[in-house]
């Protein structure tokens, strides 16, 4: 099971369509383009690459996770965020 941080603070429970670990569309769908990934600890971070380029909206949960791993003056996040464990992603 993962976890989908959206910009408007709802956080959704997701699994791969094979049970296993989730395609590069999967990923896309979830973040609504190209996808980048954070490592965060024992979990990755995913999240779209041109987010900022975008103007996509702030997701403040994502940002929190992401400063607590890096430091509070590190970058933030925009945009739907997935967060799973590396062996979701190949």
């Amino acid at each position: 099971m993962a976890i989908l941080v959206k910009t408007n603070g709802d956080i959704e429970y997701v699994s791969p369509k094979n049970d296993s670990d989730f395609s590069l569309s999967e990923l896309q769908k979830f973040v609504g383009g190209y996808i980048e990934i954070l490592p965060l600890g024992k979990e990755l971070m995913v999240i779209n690459e041109e987010g900022k380029l975008l103007g996509l909206p702030y997701n403040e949960n994502a940002t929190a996770r992401f400063q607590n791993q890096y430091g509070a003056k590190s970058d933030y996040i925009v945009g739907n965020a997935l967060i799973c464990s590396a062996k979701q992603i190949k």
